[in-house]
């Protein structure tokens, strides 16, 4: 029979114990402290503490015999006592450990350890498992008693609180690096961005971004280069989390070294030069898809490529309607990939929207996309009031809310703050010294609106021509007042002239005689006449009320180059 300490004094070591353990943070001094303790309150030549390691749950054994540290001795999982008992859960002492079959000889073998009495309890949070412990050989007796277990199992529940406490010290001590980390990060990505609004002369660029965790693949990015013209986009990585964010800033360190490009490149080229410089520095199956422009405000003029995104949106008198871009692929993916770009005067809209799919994709608890009818019903609320991009974040951050899935989303508007030409110029006096008010008219109109240059030439001479006739046969020499109106107004597919004068006028009849061939019979009328029959396509002459109206309408699709 053992020769036990006495109650009192291993009741002593517990309580001592189990303060030392509450004040302990460095796990390593705190296993070692747990042995020595373990081996003085079960009075045996050994104590060890198993605990799970890896995806594998090897028990890994730190023990008081040196020999068995040095080696880093592992118990492979379901082997030996110590792997019964940590599956099994159940306390296990037995007399003659080398003669039970589930002893593992490896650990002993490497020891001059000869392992006779054996007890090992399981370290417990409930149901859940985190190790086991044993004592081995007590010094006083052949066998541990039921008082032994007992005390040891009393020591091993002191033992689970303390790896408990540890490992959430632990886990919040990842935790508080995993944040610390990802704030980094955040930063970091963050500093790959431009400010969130900027004015550049008229025009007004508003951003939305909303990451769908910390870090993301989605940006937005706008440079000003040579030549007063401005590039933008929205950008989109595949994938989520850093990995998105280090190719995000990969795409966007490339387009702002490239940008100055586009004053020598169209934009098309330029995202063929980029695609290349992606596909070298992207890993196989990642890639970017861009939705980027070009805007020139001294010409009025935008370049558009689609390159992977939802078609741009632009709002003209009529609402938001998508932009008829031509598709491409996605950058990063193939060196020879080819890219188009459409060419739009700025004048189409107001305001431009480029935006990535997160926006459209997000789905309500109803299952219901975003761009099934929320997003026209955003769209059509800020037609009717607000045109500002804060109307249809407040519709989708309400949308997206309740959304079980949500994407990185970026939506960038630009807004053109340019004031129009007078779309009308009243003459006083039509002399022809005045008629150069009209011809500037006409100019300005034209370069707003961004008309080619060799349309414009026509569109002035055309009502150069109108004017002068105006001036010579509608008034006559004697007439004091010569007043004339002239409105100009156009759609998607045509310029439409309305001249109004208080003079003598015309009829088609009277004009198409004006403008016969010579075999039909004597031809009145000069060369002007058949100038405006060429320059425009449909020529009106009518009488309304007390006033002569000219109309010219000119067909901007044959007008268009192929």
């Amino acid at each position: 029979m053992n020769s036990p300490q006495p109650i009192a004094s291993r009741q002593s070591v517990l309580i001592d114990v189990a303060r030392r353990l509450s004040s302990t943070h460095d796990p390593v001094e705190l296993v070692d402290h747990i042995l020595q303790r373990s081996r003085e309150v079960m009075d045996c030549e050994v104590c060890s503490i198993l605990l799970p390691d890896g995806p594998e749950e090897d028990l890994v054994i730190r023990s008081t015999l040196d020999p068995i540290n040095a080696m880093e001795v592992r118990v492979p999982k379901g082997r030996g006592i110590a792997g019964d008992v940590f599956a099994t859960k159940k306390v296990v002492n037995i007399e003659d450990a080398l003669s039970d079959p589930r002893h593992f000889r490896p650990a002993s073998d490497r020891s001059d350890l000869v392992t006779r009495a054996m007890v090992t309890v399981p370290l417990l949070d409930g149901e859940r498992c985190l190790g086991v412990m044993q004592a081995i050989n007590p010094n006083q007796g052949a066998a541990f008693d039921a008082q032994d277990v007992e005390i040891f199992e009393t020591f091993a529940s002191l033992i689970a609180v303390t790896l408990l406490r540890l490992e959430s010290q632990k886990k919040a001590i990842q935790e508080a690096e995993n944040r610390q980390q990802l704030s980094l990060a955040t930063e970091i990505q963050n500093s790959f961005l431009p400010a969130s609004e900027v004015r550049i002369g008229d025009i007004a660029v508003e951003s939305f971004y909303q990451p769908a965790s910390e870090v993301g693949g989605d940006f937005y990015f706008w440079h000003e280069i040579d030549d007063g013209k401005i590039l933008l986009g929205v950008g989109d990585v595949c994938g989520k989390g850093l990995p998105a964010a280090l190719d995000m800033a990969r795409g966007t360190t490339l387009i702002a070294s490239t940008a100055h490009l586009c004053v020598t490149l169209n934009l098309a080229e330029w995202m063929a030069a980029l695609n290349q410089r992606l596909c070298g520095v992207m890993k196989a199956g990642r890639f970017i898809a861009i939705n980027a422009m070009v805007l020139c405000p001294k010409t009025r003029r935008v370049w558009l490529c689609c390159a992977g995104l939802p078609g741009a949106q632009v709002r003209d008198a009529e609402g938001w309607k998508e932009v008829p871009a031509p598709g491409n692929a996605p950058l990063g993916i193939s060196c020879a990939a080819r890219y188009q770009a459409c060419e739009l005067p700025l004048a189409a809209g107001r305001q431009w929207m480029l935006f990535t799919d997160g926006i459209l994709e997000v789905r309500n608890s109803a299952g219901e996309y975003f761009e099934d009818a929320a997003f026209a019903a955003a769209l059509a609320e800020m037609d009717s009031g607000d045109a500002s991009l804060t109307r249809l974040v407040e519709r989708w951050c309400g949308f997206a809310q309740a959304s079980s899935y949500q994407d990185d989303a970026t939506v960038l508007m630009i807004t053109d703050h340019a004031a129009p030409p007078p779309s009308e110029i009243s003459l006083q006096t039509c002399r022809p010294d005045t008629l150069r008010q009209m011809r500037d008219f006409i100019d300005a109109w034209a370069a707003w609106h961004a008309l080619r240059d060799d349309l414009t030439g026509r569109l002035v001479l055309g009502c150069d021509e109108v004017m002068s006739n105006v001036c010579k046969y509608a008034y006559g020499p004697d007439c004091a007042e010569r007043p004339a109106l002239c409105r100009i107004e156009s759609d998607a597919d045509t310029i439409r002239i309305l001249i109004e004068h208080r003079g003598e006028g015309i009829t088609n009849e009277d004009f198409e005689k004006l403008v016969s061939p010579p075999s039909i019979g004597e031809r009145v009328g000069g060369l002007g006449l058949h100038v405006i029959r060429e320059v425009f396509d449909r020529v009106d002459f009518r009488r309304e009320s007390d006033r002569s109206v000219i109309e010219l309408v000119k067909s901007l699709a044959v007008a268009s180059p192929g």
